[in-house]
Order: C-alpha cells, then structure tokens, then sequence
C-alpha cells in the first residue's frame, strides 16, 4: 500500500483600506500593521488579513477603533477588542492557522 502526503494550499495577505497590500506575510508585518493603523489620520483606517488554506478564506479585519470582523471558513463574528496586544494574538491564530482557537475567543 502506497501512502501519498496531501499538503494543503495556504496563502496569505495583508491589505490597508488605503489600497497597500503585501504576500507571504509573517507576525512582523501584523507589528507594523498595528503600529500603523494607530496613528492613521483617517478615523476609519483599516486593515486585514487573509488565509487561504484550500478553499477556505480565513479573514481578520481590524479597524482603528478595536472593532474586528472575523471571517472563519463560513463562519463569520463581530468583536470588540479590549486592546491592541488582543488584536495581535487573534492574528498570530490567524496565521498559526488555529481557527478553532479563533472562535473560543471571539465568543
């Protein structure tokens, strides 16, 4: 019996509403991602993430005011965090691709 190794197809991306976006990114870029969207002058700055993993997009979007909309698989939560480290820690989930982990926290 032959045993095949199936990989799943993961991709991400960090998009400013200001229309920036960058590939392949890692928690270094959601640093400065949050680091920016603080001292944005625009009140209703924004930011988000995307993980693709097969057909499946998993989003964070964060807006200057700490209000997050989640999107997992076909799932999707409104959030209000109480600070900026809890902003980072949904996004290192992201990333890490622990999604159940995700939805505990945002519910």
């Amino acid at each position: 019996m032959e045993f095949k190794l199936i990989k799943r197809m993961t991709k991400n991306k960090l998009f400013y509403t200001s229309g920036y976006q960058k590939d392949n990114i890692d928690i270094a870029g959601i640093t400065k991602a949050i680091h920016d969207i603080q001292y944005m002058d625009d009140e209703h700055g924004a930011f988000w993430v995307s993980v693709v993993i097969d057909d499946y997009e998993n989003v964070i979007e964060t807006s200057k005011s700490l209000t997050i909309w989640i999107q997992i698989e076909d799932e999707s939560y409104d959030f209000q965090a109480p600070n900026w480290d809890d902003v980072q820690v949904l996004y290192e989930m992201l990333l890490n691709s622990q999604f159940d982990e995700i939805k505990e926290k945002v519910n």
